[in-house]
């Protein structure tokens, strides 16, 4: 099986799996990626990197504050300092994902 074949199947089995699409799984390794590095990942980062490219901003905004969270692949964190700031970090399943990626590739 070539590579882009084993690829283009284990996307079609986490998205299954995890009930994900394309665009989720762009804004999910977007977030893994900035928390990798140590950083915070804020709501309004995400819906202005993908809300004009990928969906729109509204859309970007339900995936992470309803769909992503319903899942539990991530949670939101009021800050402490300003409360309209929305921290997103990583949900109770988000670990079963990144272990279940990690036995496949």
């Amino acid at each position: 099986m070539s590579n882009i074949t084993q690829l283009a199947n284990t996307i079609d089995i986490i998205k299954h799996k995890f009930s994900l699409d394309d665009i989720d799984i762009q804004i999910l390794g977007v977030m893994s990626a900035k928390w990798d590095e140590g950083r915070d990942v804020r709501v309004t980062d995400l819906t202005l990197k993908f809300g004009k490219t990928v969906a729109s901003p509204a859309s970007i905004h339900y995936r992470l504050t309803k769909d992503l969270v319903d899942l539990k692949l991530i949670k939101l964190q009021q800050s402490e300092d300003d409360a309209r700031v929305k921290f997103v970090v990583k949900g109770t399943k988000f670990d079963a994902l990144e272990e279940y990626l990690g036995g496949i590739l």
